[in-house]
């Protein structure tokens, strides 16, 4: 065989071994790229996000929800009861992020993108106008789950009308074990937040989370004392620690940090308390 064929048969070769080679190129992209599509719908686009029965959900659906889903995800916002619930079902896994006070001692397991505002109690009394006007006597209603009793005794202190044990534990405050000052001799009545909403207008004395109040047509104004939350009762925005770093957590952080969320929260739940990462 001259040169000038076995020329034409090595480049004749080299072009069929290109097409090979560019055929199986493109069925491995195709295949690649089809892989990661649904690992991105499985793990970051069908999310479920918890928030406190009520009020914790109406804050995600009106602030969160909709700015989220712009981006092509799937929001399922689902209700809980209390921080060791949504503890629980973040570490088991049928949630993917919750929003309350996190209290949890799974450290290892749970990690806090952010803190976000949080809904305050408020005072209301249908009697008195002011603190110092509150008689001797005078019973108080304030709710009797665990976390909203002990920020009740808090606000009630910070207005000097009970005094509190030294070294009480925030999260295990109450009533019975740890209010040591009550110098206009309150009476204290407790009852399920559920229960709240259809004493709030009646009572000379309750405390309440502010959005029952709102809904039963009071007003912020109209409070005798809104809580200033303590750090420690701020909610916090929780996933699993391994899930701290994909695309569904930091854009939950992101739009939790955004212009957009500041706006909705002014326009919804202007009332709510602020973490000091939003204050000017």
């Amino acid at each position: 065989m001259n040169m000038k064929k076995k020329k034409f048969h090595l480049l004749a070769l080299l072009a069929v071994l290109s097409l090979l080679l560019a055929a199986c190129g493109d069925h491995l992209v195709e295949e690649n790229s089809n892989d990661i599509s649904k690992e991105n719908i499985d793990e970051d686009q069908q999310i479920v996000i918890a928030g406190t029965e009520g009020a914790g959900k109406q804050f995600i659906d009106k602030t969160i929800k909709d700015l989220f889903e712009k981006q092509g995800y799937t929001l399922q916002v689902t209700e809980i009861t209390d921080p060791s619930e949504a503890a629980t079902k973040l570490a088991e896994g049928s949630i993917d992020a919750y929003i309350n006070t996190f209290m949890d001692n799974r450290k290892e397991q749970l990690t806090t993108l952010t803190s976000v505002p949080t809904e305050p109690l408020a005072l209301y009394s249908n009697t008195f106008k002011d603190d110092d006007q509150i008689a001797n006597g005078t019973t108080v209603i304030i709710p009797e789950e665990p976390l909203m009793q002990g920020r009740a005794l808090m606000m009630l202190e910070d207005e000097n009308l009970i005094g509190i044990r030294k070294g009480a534990s925030l999260s295990e405050m109450s009533v019975e074990t740890d209010v040591t000052d009550n110098p206009k001799n309150l009476k204290f009545e407790k009852a399920p937040i559920d229960q709240l909403s259809d004493r709030i207008k009646n009572e000379a004395l309750i405390a309440a989370p502010l959005h029952i109040a709102v809904d039963a047509g009071l007003t912020e104004q109209e409070a005798l004392d809104v809580e200033d939350v303590p750090g420690q009762f701020q909610d916090q925005l929780v996933v699993r620690s391994k899930d701290q770093g994909t695309n569904f957590a930091r854009s939950l952080k992101e739009h939790f940090q955004s212009t957009e969320f500041r706006k909705l929260l002014d326009e919804h739940f202007p009332g709510y308390d602020e973490p000091e990462w939003m204050e000017d």
